[in-house]
């Protein structure tokens, strides 16, 4: 950590930077605000003490991940024992998964199709899993160079059609049904994992729950899956609601990715234990392997 306690204690920013803290005593630790890292908590001692001895790559993907928890409305809280399990999803990401993730960050921020997008390199690195803003400038310039973003900022049509390809057929374009456990013990694997890995992908994650309505639900649930591109179904807690639902999808012939905390994947039913589930201990890895998917089996083979 900086010797300036006023710092950022990832990045080391210092305040005149922007940097922000927050230590009113709600909680043992503090929020802090970082134009670089975003929103994020270092809860506890053991976790200023570890801050001190956070080497230089760490450092970078703790900073990434913070950034785009952030970027997605979560906070990453970190603690004397997890900042290695949070920094690892960033630490060697493809630089073709970097690419597509750019060209997504670009397509999300256009206020319109024509319209380009500033950033500041030198804050805005950490958008993708960048450990410098050369690197990040480096995505940037190849992007121009493939034709996919123009000189301006913008995204040229292929950019777009690459950020939002042509749908399978079947189901409202866009749309990804997410089935899974509606319990307290998830929402962290919902909100930090599932539902930013979608929307990074160019998708709209719908959960039934979480939308307004005043019809039956389960008419609702069947509407909703009838209309999606594709599910995502999570087996955590075994809901027999979640294999109904997986089934419904699959008999109208729509992708389905499968998923399952990894301390659940030997409960799995044996008519679906042999799929590709991913098998995610942390929401950090759940979005990182969950995008991957979604790009590998959705966009490009769609």
């Amino acid at each position: 950590m900086a010797a300036d306690p006023r710092s950022c204690p990832i990045c080391e920013r210092p305040a005149a930077d922007g940097v922000r803290m927050d230590n009113s005593g709600q909680f043992d630790g503090i929020r802090v605000e970082c134009p670089q890292c975003g929103q994020f908590e270092l809860v506890g001692a053991p976790a200023f003490a570890a801050s001190f001895h956070w080497d230089a790559d760490l450092r970078c993907g703790l900073s990434c991940a913070a950034r785009q928890a952030h970027e997605a409305g979560d906070r990453v809280r970190i603690t004397g024992h997890n900042a290695e399990e949070i920094a690892a999803p960033h630490m060697s990401t493809r630089v073709a998964d970097n690419q597509e993730r750019l060209l997504h960050v670009v397509a999300r921020r256009a206020t319109r199709p024509h319209v380009g997008v500033e950033f500041s390199a030198e804050t805005d690195f950490t958008l993708i899993d960048c450990f410098s803003p050369q690197e990040f400038r480096w995505h940037l310039e190849w992007l121009q160079l493939q034709k996919l973003v123009s000189p301006s900022g913008a995204l040229t049509m292929e950019g777009w059609n690459r950020a939002q390809p042509f749908p399978r057929q079947g189901g409202t374009p866009g749309n990804c049904f997410v089935a899974m456990w509606f319990s307290d013990d998830l929402r962290a694997s919902y909100e930090a994992g599932i539902e930013p890995a979608v929307e990074e992908a160019g998708f709209k994650p719908i959960r039934i729950d979480r939308k307004e309505h005043n019809n039956e639900i389960t008419d609702e649930i069947i509407a909703e899956i009838r209309n999606c591109q594709f599910m995502v179904a999570d087996f955590t807690g075994q809901r027999s609601g979640v294999y109904y639902e997986a089934g419904f999808a699959m008999g109208l012939g729509r992708p389905v990715i499968w998923c399952c905390h990894k301390d659940e994947i030997g409960k799995l039913h044996f008519d679906t234990n042999h799929k590709n589930h991913i098998d995610w201990q942390t929401p950090e890895e759940l979005r990182e392997r969950l995008y991957k998917r979604i790009r590998a089996t959705i966009l490009e083979q769609g």
